[in-house]
Order: C-alpha cells, then structure tokens, then sequence
C-alpha cells in the first residue's frame, strides 16, 4: 500500500457544475400508449431519456395535425427511469396515466398520475404511489372506472412466485382497496398475462394465464367495486392439454363478457373462445373454436388473437393465421354474435394475405357495427422493412377501405407499434418510426371513408435521437484553445454505424450541432475504429475501418479548424484495390504528413495473414503508391508469420508479431524514412523490442513520444503471469533499456490495461494489478535510464475492497498528474480520480474522489491535457434500463492540488471497518468498527446505485471497538427491498467502505 505523506493541500475541484453531455441520446420508448380525447382529438404516453435518465412525457394532437399542448408534458422526471405507461381517459373529462418507477426500487414500483385536457398535472409531482412494496412491479393494466378513479392490475414478485395484484384508485388517487394492491391472481405458479375490463357495475373482470410446471391454461374471476371477488372460485376458460396463452376479452354489455385465446390442446395453436357473465355462468357450450383446421391435410397454426366489441353487441376477433404460409402470418377474421353465432363464415375473412408477415394487429370499433384496424406489415421488402397498413370491415365484413389494407405509413425502415383510437368522426393512427434512423412517434388522421387528412406518411409527434456510444470506440484531442472528440454512434443503425465528431472548449461548450456532426456526408456502411491526430494549425486527421465495399477498408478524413470535411464529402480511400480486409487504422502528423497505417490481410498460398501498411499522405497526395508501402516487411517462410499494427509515433510504426508454429508472439518497431523504407539505423525487418525469444508471448503494446525517443510497454509472460514490461527506443533505432527492456514491477500478479504520460524528467505508467480476483491501481516513475524515480515495484494509487480498472492518465505542465478510472465501489461503476505529485503520492483521499457518480454505469475514461488542466470523457449509462444505453459526457478538472510536506501537520488515522454479521442477513445485521484516535465519524448505507439510505451514526466516538446494528429500514422507517448494500465509516482521513447482502 503507497504510504502517504502528510501534507497540507488546496483541493482540486471539477471545473463544471455538471458532466457536459457530448452525446446523449432521446431513446424513445413506445409503449402503444395513447387515447381519443372527449374532444375530439388523441394523447400519446413515451417514456425518453433527453434529459439523462428516463422519464415519461405526453402530447396532445388534433385531427389537423397540431401539437396541442407546444413541448411535450413531462408527466414524472423523478431520478432513474419511468417507463411502460399506460393510460385511460376517466368518467370525469380527464386522464389517469400509471406507469413502473424505478425512482425508490431497483426492482420497480407503480405510479399513477392525472391530467386534463390542457395537460396540467392534477395529483401531486412525482404521481401518487400505487404500489411500493419491496419486490418487482411490471405488465400494467388499467381501465376506467365509472366515478373518475381506474382499476390498475400488475404482475407481482412479492411472493415466491409470479402473481397478479389489483388497486382501485379515486377521483383523487387515493387507494380504494389494500395499500400495495390485493391479491387478484396469487395461487402457486406464475400468472402475469392478463386481461381486464370494467363491469359497468362498479366491479372489474378479468382473465388471466396461469403456469405451472411449464403448464399454461387460463381462468377468469370478477371482483366488485370493494375488491371482493363475487365467485366462491376462479372460473377455468381453458383447461387442456398443451399451453393455452394470451387471452384476451371484450365487454358485450348486460355483465357479459366474451373472451378468446390461443389454445394448442391439439398439434398446432388454435383460436378459442368462451362468454360470461358477471354471475360465473359460461353462456356457450364447450369447448368453443373460434377457428381450427386441425381437419385440414396440413393443419396451420393460429395465433395471437385481438378482440373488440362492436356497436351492435357482437365482437370482432383478429388473429396471426399461418394456413397459406408456414413462415409468414397473415391476419383473418370473424365476428361472432351474442348468442356464439360466426357471422363471417366458418373459414373467416382474410384480411390480407400480402406478401411475407403482417402481425401486431389493433382494433376499434366504429358506430355502425364494425371496426377499424391497423396492423404492422412487411410486404414492401420483408424485415426490417415493417409499414403501417389499416382497414375499415364493415359489420359484414366488407373491406370499406383499399382492399388488402390501406397503406398509412410507407417511408423508408421500419415503422412499427400501430395504434388506432376513435375520436368522433376522426379515426387517429399512430406508430414508432425510424425513418430518419432513430425512434420518433408519428401518428395519421382519416375520415370514416378512409381518406387521410394529414400529409402522406404522417405528422411527427415527437423524434430524438437513438442508439448510443460503444465503449472502446471514442478519442479525445487536445488543440489549443478547444478539444476534439471523435465517437462510433449507432443513431443509424438500419443504415450502419457511423462517426461524429465534436468541438469542446475550455467553459464546457459544445461548438458543433447538439450530438456531433458526421465525419461523411452520407452513411455508406459501417465506420468503426476511428483514429485520429491533430496538427500544429488545429487541421484534423481521421482514419477509420469502412465496410461500404463489403469488405472492410481503410478511409481518411481531414476536418478543417472549422470542422469542413476536406477530403470529400465521403472521405478518401486510402489504397484503390480492394483488399481481403483492413483493420487497426492509425495515424500520425510529422514533418508536414501524414503517416497512416494499418493491418491487411494478405493469401500466402493457402494461408491467411495479416501484414502491417502504410503511406503518407502530403496535401492530400498519396507519397507510397496508390496502395501503399508494406511497413513489417517479411521474407521466403517467415510471410506466414502475422503482424498487426497497434501504434503510429511520428514516423515509428509499433506492431504486434505472432509466430503460430511456435507459439511466440513479440513487439517491433520501425522507422522509416520520407519514402517509407527503413530510416538510417533502422533494420529494414523493424526493431524487436527485446532480444526475447523462445515461445515468449508478449501482448498489448502502447507506445508514447518522449524527447528521448519512443517509449513503449506491453505485457510480457516471462515471469509467469503477464506483466508489464518497457523499453525506450532512440531515435537511431538503439534499444536504451537493455536487451531484455525493464519490468514494471515483478509482483507476480497479472497486469493490463496501461496507460502512461510523459513528465518533464520521465516517464509515467499505471496499470491494473490483480490482486486476489480484483484489480487495484498502481503507477510508477522511470527516469530516462530506466531508473525507479519512485519505488521498484510501483505505489498503489488505489487499493481497496472493491475493483478499480481502465485508469487514463493525464500530465501536467509541472511534475503532477490526474489519474481517473472505473470504479465498482456499487453494483454499477462509477469514475473516479486522484492526483499524483511529483514523489507518487496522491493528493486527494486514498480512496479518490469522484469525478461522477451519476445513475447506471459510466465506463472507461479517456483524458487528454488543455492549457494545463484534464479533460476527460467516458461512455456514461445514465440512460439505460431495460438494456444499456451509453451516451459520452466530459468533464474538465483542474490543476489546483499542490502539496506541501509538513512535518508538523499530525497524522489522522483512518477507523477499522468490519465486515458485517450475519451476512447474508433478514433483516437485522450487526456492524463493527474500530476508532484508533477519538475523533468524529460517520457511518452510512447506501443501496446499489450509491444512493443513501439512511446514516446509521454521525458523531464522536472515543477511542475502541464500538457496533451498530441497522434493522434493514431506510431513513422513513420503510423496509427496503433484497440486494447488494454498501456501508461506509468516513473520518477526516478517508472512507472505508463494505458490502452486505439482504436475503429475504
């Protein structure tokens, strides 16, 4: 552990209030949430993460096509994300929206809200609480009841296993029934689809999938406007052999009910069917098929039925029907009446029967007996080229509208989700679309006869941006009074990821459009592996792997101070004949060139390998030839050997060579002269770092510019586990540390991910040490000899009970540094830093400060040195929840630390923190902690998002062991729910910081 001298110091600060988000993205999420309003027109729920974290907005639209309220209304902005909404227009004028809030429980709760027309929220900010009992909330289903309030149902994991609960909610969101909701589906198994409706008795109904033992069959129950069941038992629909799922019911009015389902009691998934009543009663004999060609020489499968009741008390069902295509479902149809009669003729009515799939079928009933549908169709082009199609059927079952289905939406990529509601004479359809690549909501009007009343292929409710960040494919760049950021982005993901860039400056502004500008014109496949490098003037250079051939190929850029592509709109290739394939593209700026490099992938007989390229570029001319130079020149036998380049210094190429046969795998290097041979001194084959041999494997070169030449350092196995190995190379191609170069430290743990920085009298390196499982940090100091400035085997710049990788490494115009990294002090990671002086100590607290700490995970800085301050940037998962998404945010952190020893100041000594016992524990744990010094502490729990729980102590202690115990409450008294759970001791000195798991 690096020993810590005592000093008085200035602290170092971040320089802005809040991370500069360089790249953040709007993610929508629809979740087919949307209603006709009372005044003719429509509102639609989303949940977007514009602002960060997620949080649920709604517009309201006219049959003209306006936004009704100007910006969206954020409905909930509580911190973490709300999503999967749901929404019901109440008796009273108005509507309730509920929706999963992962604000107070990682595993979710439910909320509700109220709006009126002119979108004011009615209840209070952050909704009311439906259900907040510690276990996981999801599937909401809600409907209106008849006195202004809803009926809410959702899948419940309070129990061991998977149920249903309900909740009434007023007027006023008060809960009618249990606080938490009563249990509506809890017997043993799981049941969480589910289907509901309003009785129009004050009372609900409701069917439900229950699983068994990989067992599915279906059972209805009625519950009046208390919450109590009227049944003696649930009622079985569906109980047969093979699965019977997806149940679904429309109300016919009188208390009845009929409800339909995808039951596979025989080879392939038919169409059943069943009406009740409100007393428990089964009004058709059974079983009811709604269809089946189970008689058929080849028996199709049918699937995934829709209902919806219709104006003359009959109900129309649609379903997935496979009986033309086994691959591809088209949708068919029948009406049945309130006696059980099919209306449309035992084999159904085809609605379409277009080409490949059309699924994700909506209805709506209209005045006359019939219904308006919409569904998700790929007949222009198969996935993912997915289009809105709708269809008005009479109440006979004519097609009132273009026979086969009326196209709504046709623009490019995929649009998906339909949604179709009734508004007086206006019928409103609405989608998710990715025409310009990313997610936005459109939405379409029509008259009755079907004729569209906005412009062709519908009005924008709302775009932003998708996709994110990948980690590892992001570069930051100093100029003079600005930084350049360069990131992958998958905002086009139908068209192929692409590259941006942005300009930073000194305050935290962003000088480019919001989210970057594209490095081409136009996305002609996939960029990946950028790399850039800029010049004395602030010119730009980027080189990036391009699959627009179909094979990957190397292509260059040059952006002007200005951020003008210079090199055409689409970028320069770099070699005119088409390769095998490129990979690992670099670029450097010397004496007025470019030097670019890269790996290709060459036949040598019947083998494969790759050999490192270059060429340098002048004012845009290609000085090497129209395909370049091959840099890592081998000759006779020795061409099946594969090199691959990891680094450009100036004009030194560094790559990485593999010898198969022999299992040996080494580092070289080479300068080469204006036309791209061997500089003078230089072996025409490059330099081998080391004399090394033998079956050695060294990996994962980096290389640093040094005045005294090139530095590189790689992880090397001589000694057992791979550890890091350096050497300097002089210009003149002389190996300045030895035969053999200079190990790091000789610890015999394993090391990786280094990065160094060069200081003004050597050179600085930290690395990842694994220490029993997790990495620590740890740097050390080689003066240009290859002497130890600091210490042999390196100092700890981070130690501690929890796991520290992917340190940058930043160097200040004096003898400092700024070092910051991925922190998994919680379940998700976070970035931290430190400063180094001059004598490796750190500056701030042993356990560092955090440079951010916000929601979800934030990945692998990057920093470069401004003007004598750090800028660093990182893949940021504030926006992520049902699967990661990663923007890029910066932040700026200055110089200020400066250290004085003091032999005067006195020592504070950090207290003792003990694992806690028992540990897994319900609910009660003990936790101990041992005071070397009287002195003031604090002791804190915090859940796995770093949020605080509750502080257990915050005071003086004398001297001595002392114990706490905590009862697994938060700070309002409220049992908090099973996971992960840190506790921290904090002193003047520094945090001490555990891990504890409640088991429930």
């Amino acid at each position: 552990m690096l020993l810590l001298c005592s000093f008085a110091m200035l602290s170092a600060a971040l320089q802005w209030e809040e991370a500069i988000a360089i790249r953040q993205g709007v993610n929508i999420e629809w979740f087919r949430t949307g209603t006709a309003t009372n005044d003719g027109g429509a509102i639609y729920v989303w949940s977007d993460t514009k602002n960060g974290e997620r949080d649920l907005w709604a517009q309201k639209v006219d049959a003209n096509g306006n936004m009704i309220w100007n910006d969206p209304v954020l409905i909930d902005g509580k911190p973490d994300r709300q999503e999967d909404p749901v929404i019901a227009a109440t008796s009273d004028g108005n509507y309730i929206i509920a929706w999963i809030d992962f604000s107070d429980d990682l595993d979710g709760n439910v909320y509700a809200q109220k709006i009126n027309n002119q979108g004011q929220l009615m209840w209070q900010a952050g909704g009311k609480p439906v259900c907040t009992i510690p276990s996981e909330q999801l599937g909401l289903n809600m409907e209106a009841d008849s006195n202004g309030g809803v009926f809410i149902v959702w899948g419940d994991s309070r129990n061991t296993s998977k149920d249903l609960y309900a909740q009434r909610l007023s007027a006023t969101g008060d809960p009618l029934w249990t606080v938490n909701g009563i249990p509506v589906a809890n017997g043993p198994g799981d049941e969480i689809q589910n289907t509901m409706l309003p009785d129009g008795q004050g009372g609900m109904m409701m069917a439900y999938t229950h699983t068994y033992a990989s067992d599915s069959d279906i059972y209805a129950k009625h519950f009046d406007g208390n919450g109590n069941m009227t049944w003696t038992q649930e009622m079985a629909l569906a109980v047969a052999p093979g699965p019977q799922t997806g149940v679904r019911m429309a109300a016919i009015g009188n208390g009845e009910f009929i409800f339909t389902w995808s039951d596979q009691r025989n080879t392939d998934t038919d169409i059943y069917g069943q009406k009740v009543n409100i007393a428990g009663q089964k009004m058709w004999s059974e079983p009811y098929i709604v269809f089946s060609d189970q008689s058929a020489t080849l028996p199709a499968a049918q699937s995934n039925p829709r209902i919806q009741s219709t104006s003359d008390g009959g109900a129309v069902i649609v379903w997935e029907d496979f009986r033309l295509d086994s691959q591809n479902a088209e949708l068919y149809a029948q009406k049945l009446n309130s006696a059980g009669t099919k209306l449309w003729g035992e084999a159904a009515i085809a609605i379409t029967t277009a080409d490949f799939s059309q699924s994700g079928q909506r209805m709506a009933a209209d005045n006359n007996g019939g219904v308006y549908i919409v569904w998700d169709d790929l007949r222009n082009g198969n996935t993912p080229n997915y289009d809105i199609y709708a269809q008005h059927l009479s109440a006979s079952g004519e097609a009132l509208w273009t026979a086969g289905g009326k196209p709504i939406c046709t623009a490019p990529f995929t649009q998906n989700g339909g949604l179709v509601k009734v508004a007086g004479d206006n019928i409103y359809i609405n989608w998710m679309d990715a025409r310009n690549g990313s997610i936005g909501i459109y939405y379409q009007v029509l008259d009755a006869s079907g004729n569209l009343q906005l412009a062709e292929n519908g009005v924008e409710v709302f775009w932003g941006l998708s996709g994110d960040t990948p980690i590892n494919q992001y570069q930051i760049l100093a100029r003079d009074n600005d930084t350049v950021i360069i990131w992958q982005d998958t905002r086009y993901a139908s068209e192929g990821y692409r590259l941006f860039f942005q300009f930073l400056n000194e305050d935290g502004q962003t000088l480019l459009e919001t989210n970057g500008r594209p490095i081409t014109l136009e996305g002609l496949g996939h960029q990946k592996d950028a790399h850039a490098t800029v010049t004395e003037d602030g010119h730009i250079a980027i080189v990036w792997r391009d699959e627009r051939s179909g094979t990957s190929t190397i292509y260059a850029q040059l952006i002007s101070p200005a951020g003008d592509r210079l090199w055409g709109d689409n970028g320069m290739r770099i070699t005119e004949t088409d390769p095998l394939s490129h990979k690992d593209p670099r670029v450097s700026y010397y004496n007025n060139s470019f030097y670019i490099g890269w790996s290709e992938l060459e036949a040598i007989g019947i083998n494969f390998s790759y050999h490192v390229f270059g060429q340098r570029l002048v004012n845009g001319e290609k000085m090497w030839g129209p395909n370049g130079k091959v840099i890592s020149i081998l000759t006779g036998s020795s061409r099946v050997h594969e090199t691959t380049l990891t680094d450009i210094i100036d004009d030194v190429y560094v790559w990485h060579k593999v010898i198969t046969a022999i299992d040996e795998q080494t580092i070289w290097a080479k300068r080469v002269d204006e036309n791209g041979d061997a500089f003078a001194g230089w072996p025409n084959a490059g330099l081998q770092t080391t004399s090394m041999a033998d079956g050695i494997v060294q990996l994962s070169p980096t290389a640093s510019r040094s005045n005294n030449g090139v530095y590189v350092t790689w992880r090397d196995n001589r000694f057992g586990p791979m550890q890091y190995c350096s050497q300097l190379i002089s210009p003149a191609g002389e190996r300045l540390w030895g035969e053999e170069g200079i190990f790091l430290s000789n610890s015999g743990n394993e090391q990786e991910y280094a990065k160094t920085a060069v200081a003004h009298n050597g050179i600085v390196t930290t690395w990842c040490e694994n220490i029993n499982g997790m990495h620590d940090i740890k740097a050390k100091k080689l003066f240009w000899d290859g002497s130890d400035l600091w210490s042999e085997s390196g100092y700890f710049i981070v130690q501690k009970d929890s796991t520290q990788t992917k340190p940058t490494l930043v160097g200040f115009d004096g003898a400092g540094m700024m070092t910051a990294w991925v922190e998994y002090f919680t379940e998700d990671s976070d970035i931290y830093y430190n400063y180094i002086n001059a004598d490796g100590n750190v500056v701030l607290d042993s356990q560092g400060a955090v440079l951010t700490n916000a929601g979800k995970s934030q990945y692998d800085p990057i920093g470069v040195e401004l003007n004598d301050n750090a800028y660093v940037i990182w893949a940021d998962g504030r926006s992520s929840g049902k699967t990661e998404i990663l923007g890029l945010y910066a932040m700026k952190v200055n110089n200020e630390s400066v250290s004085v020893n003091d032999p005067v100041t006195p020592s504070v000594m950090r207290p003792t923190l003990k694992q806690n016992y028992p540990n897994p524990f319900n609910p009660h744990t003990s936790i101990a902690l041992t005071m070397p010094t009287n002195g003031d502490i604090k002791l804190k729990i915090y859940n796995a998002k770093g949020q605080l729980v509750k502080t257990l102590f915050d005071g003086s202690l004398e001297k001595g062991e002392h114990s706490f115990s905590w009862d697994g409450k938060d700070h309002n008294g409220k049992s908090v729910s099973s996971g992960m759970y840190f506790y921290s001791a904090q002193n003047a000195k520094g945090t001490q910081s555990r891990k504890m798991i409640l088991m429930k």
